[in-house]
């Protein structure tokens, strides 16, 4: 015999490829990205994303009435100075401008935390007067920014800031956001 024949017969048949561990690793790459794709997906239909609105149209509309709104406050010449009740429970607002001192009006406070915003309600003052008083149902949570808005109960006017509460401690003064053009 020769040494090629004895080379034939000592020879093994070659493995099936589902027993070679190189071709698992090759394989193990994109079943893993496949995987994390659909983990992915599902973590995305999910979630509610709040940045994206699906009427763009309809949100601008809103912006421009809300510029509208704080146009119509500086038209009426309206500002208001806040004080804020030493224990945060309460507050007063004096309104000055052309304004109808029998409507109410709404205080809301802003806060970065969604579930600490405050919505109050101002009642007209007695004797035509323009001085309002209102005692909130939970005290301000802590927080040293806040958006602040005063507007009536009408939708026809806003007066907006942004009230930083280390510099201004428990009084502000709340102005119209825009200013009318000056052509």
């Amino acid at each position: 015999m020769s040494t090629t024949d004895n080379n034939q017969n000592n020879q093994q048949p070659p493995r099936p490829w589902y027993k070679e561990p190189w071709v698992w690793g090759i394989i193990a790459g994109p079943a893993i990205v496949v995987v994390a794709g659909f983990i992915t997906l599902g973590y995305a239909l999910s979630v509610k994303d709040s940045l994206v609105t699906d009427d763009y149209y309809k949100e601008g509309k809103n912006i421009i009435l809300e510029v509208e709104r704080d146009k119509s406050a500086a038209q009426h010449h309206l500002s208001a100075q806040v004080y804020i009740q030493p224990n945060l429970d309460g507050a007063m607002v004096i309104l000055d401008g052309e304004y109808d001192n029998t409507r109410k009006l709404t205080l809301t406070f802003f806060h970065n935390l969604q579930e600490n915003d405050l919505t109050v309600e101002l009642l007209p003052p007695e004797n035509n007067g323009k001085q309002y008083t209102v005692k909130f149902p939970k005290p301000l949570a802590d927080g040293k920014n806040w958006t602040v808005r005063l507007e009536d109960d009408a939708g026809q006017w806003r007066l907006e800031k942004r009230w930083n509460t280390e510099k201004e401690k428990n009084a502000f003064q709340l102005t119209p956001k825009y200013q009318e053009d000056k052509a």
